[in-house]
């Protein structure tokens, strides 16, 4: 088949690592894939800048380890996007560019990777996204529940993601782990940095020399968080896929504040590397972890929780290799080619599971 999927934009993303999963994952079935986003005005100097970190720094976009056709375009319109036998939007603003399209550019799908009215500005559009008449396919069971409410429609297929290369390689790997608290750092509001920040606050006040590792995609925002001290962490601005598995590999403990996550893709990296979880129950986690057994589950904006429950962890090296072992063999759940196989049993109309 012809597959399209259509992508808002090129960054780092993480929904965007998903469709490079799938269009990676499609080929290998014999598919040919496109994936199609609409080109980007910046001002000259963020052009100059972000050339300059992919030259010099090696810094890569997730579209960018794709195998297939990329197009940048002008506009998402009928002029610019081929013919196809599927057409696959990825987020809401793309589900309407593929509803206006011409039924020559595929039968319309729409992956649904996050509830995005927690997005600025997203406001109602999101759920009018959920009404219109392409198949949509969910990726955890919260968002079942909340696409289906909202569109009135029943028995949409779930999909859950895979974990690609993030397991381990030889026995033994991941012994040594220098760090004891892993989390990742985002200006992005929903993902609730000033919690993550808070609980390691507490934890340093009562484990003074703890060792953290936190990766971004951009450089933290000193004058928003002046009390905390940055320069006592390993900061990883946008490390590749292969440096963020070995600060896995590297860490005891990951932890997420998050108050919302379609999925929550690092709590299933973090474990296919017998790393735990401390979590904010943010949706998404409770498709990946059960709590008191992988890891643990606490409310949303509760640094004191996350804190106490992370802590328990390194304070007691009997659970943290229980719950090691136990995320390991979860993780055995989730891979990308079975995740693709029920993909394209949608897309041909096949699909035999809900």
């Amino acid at each position: 088949m012809d597959i399209t999927f259509l992508v808002p934009c090129k960054n780092l993303a993480g929904g965007l690592r998903v469709v490079t999963c799938y269009g990676n994952a499609l080929m290998r079935r014999g598919h040919r894939v496109t994936i199609v986003y609409p080109r980007q005005e910046r001002p000259v100097r963020d052009r100059l800048r972000r050339k300059a970190r992919r030259v010099f720094l090696h810094e890569r976009d997730h579209l960018d380890a794709f195998c297939g056709t990329l197009l940048e375009v002008p506009a998402i319109t009928p002029e610019f996007v081929p013919d196809g036998d599927c057409l696959i939007a990825t987020a809401f603003t793309t589900a309407y560019w593929g509803d206006a399209l011409p039924p020559r550019c595929g039968r319309k799908f729409y992956l649904i990777q996050h509830y995005e009215k927690v997005l600025a500005n997203a406001g109602e559009d999101v759920d009018a996204t959920f009404r219109l008449p392409s198949r949509k396919i969910v990726i955890s069971a919260w968002l079942k529940d909340v696409v289906e409410e909202v569109s009135g429609e029943s028995g949409i297929p779930m999909i859950p993601n895979g974990r690609d290369f993030f397991i381990s390689t030889f026995e033994g790997e991941g012994i040594s782990r220098n760090f004891d608290i892993g989390v990742m750092y985002s200006p992005v509001l929903f993902k609730r940095t000033d919690v993550a920040l808070k609980a390691l606050t507490i934890m340093r006040e009562r484990r003074p020399g703890l060792k953290v590792v936190m990766f971004g995609t951009q450089e933290p925002e000193l004058d928003k968080y002046p009390d905390f001290p940055f320069g006592e962490v390993t900061f990883l601005r946008a490390p590749s896929q292969e440096v963020i598995r070995r600060s896995y590999l590297d860490t005891k403990v990951w932890m997420t504040a998050s108050g919302s996550e379609g999925f929550c893709l690092p709590a299933l990296e973090a474990i296919s590397l017998g790393c735990p979880i401390v979590s904010a129950d943010n949706g998404g986690i409770r498709d990946i972890i059960t709590d008191g057994v992988e890891g643990y589950i606490v409310p949303v904006g509760d640094p004191a929780a996350i804190a106490d429950r992370v802590l328990l962890l390194l304070d007691d090296p009997e659970r943290l290799r229980r719950f090691s072992s136990a995320g390991l063999m979860r993780a055995d759940d989730f891979s990308w080619e079975r995740s693709t196989e029920m993909l394209e049993q949608v897309l041909t109309g096949n699909c035999q599971f809900r």
